[in-house]
């Protein structure tokens, strides 16, 4: 119990599971807190949210990245579960796209090399984040991005590499349908690959400002990427080949012939070289970057 005294600030956002809100620190420090109330008038949905939110936080505390949110500790008090991560004052991509429209084809790629360090990192721990999108894709004033959001993670029991290993599928359905990947939607199981499926769907929705067939209710693109006999749409004209190749290889029905993260990696749609947010900031004279 790591506790940190703080002053409660506004909403930040609701995420998986529980609310985000904005916190002052004893210190002076700007933190964000994921608050969860567990049910008092039921011990064993309470005993089994807190087992759910213990999940989160062990995940959390083993994954140190800088492309992933720093986890800074946790606190129960009067039924209330707090954990405490970084604060990133840039907001969501989701709201990025809201305020200045799709991104341009250089800083799509920038981005983009980021959320896919964060999930080869996750994925070389054999953690399935499972709910990517451009809500849970956080923007540093710096241009460093950092995925957050761990309240749908789950880590393989299986060490094993091969999507096709079936220790290394869960079966159950978790996401949101527009960024869901057809073996999700088909449960015939869930793993590393299937985030893939959700970094193109991000990708397509950072390009366009909306995600793949965002024009269908929630159902009907269900059924249509479930069925996995239509297409799924393509960048339009105005991106070049490369970022349209990367969307459509990330968005190959057949998981086991989906690139994997590193795979991806090295993609022409990639810049080959740090990233270009790093070494900008940290040429900052007040050497800004932490």
């Amino acid at each position: 119990d790591d506790t940190i005294t703080w002053t409660k600030g506004e909403v930040l956002g609701r995420g998986a599971y529980g609310t985000v809100y904005c916190g002052l620190t004893s210190q002076g420090h700007l933190i964000a807190v994921k608050q969860v109330s567990l049910d008092s008038s039921d011990p064993d949905t309470a005993k089994k949210e807190f087992g759910h939110l213990q999940g989160e936080v062990e995940l959390l505390k083993t994954l140190r990245h800088a492309n992933i949110v720093g986890f800074l500790g946790t606190s129960l008090y009067q039924h209330v579960v707090s954990i405490f991560m970084e604060y990133i004052p840039g907001g969501s991509i989701a709201s990025i796209l809201h305020r200045f429209g799709p991104l341009p084809e250089r800083v799509l790629a920038l981005y983009t090399h980021q959320i896919l360090e964060g999930v080869a990192y996750l994925h070389l721990n054999r953690v399935i984040h499972r709910d990517l999108k451009g809500n849970n894709v956080m923007l540093m004033p710096t241009g460093v991005i950092k995925l957050i959001d761990f309240g749908c993670a789950r880590r393989l029991s299986c060490l094993n590499h091969t999507a096709s290993n079936s220790g290394d599928l869960l079966k159950s359905v978790h996401g949101t349908p527009y960024w869901m990947a057809p073996e999700v939607i088909n449960e015939t199981g869930y793993g590393r690959k299937s985030d893939i499926w959700s970094v193109g769907c991000t990708v397509f929705e950072m390009a366009t400002g909306k995600p793949p067939l965002a024009h269908m209710d929630k159902m009907a693109a269900l059924f249509y990427i479930g069925a996995q006999r239509g297409l799924m749409p393509a960048l339009p004209n105005g991106f070049s080949d490369h970022a349209k190749d990367f969307v459509k290889v990330s968005l190959t029905s057949d998981q086991r012939l989906r690139p994997s993260a590193d795979q991806l990696l090295k993609h022409s749609f990639i810049p080959q070289r740090e990233t270009g947010a790093h070494s900008n900031c940290c040429a900052h004279p007040e050497g800004l970057c932490g």
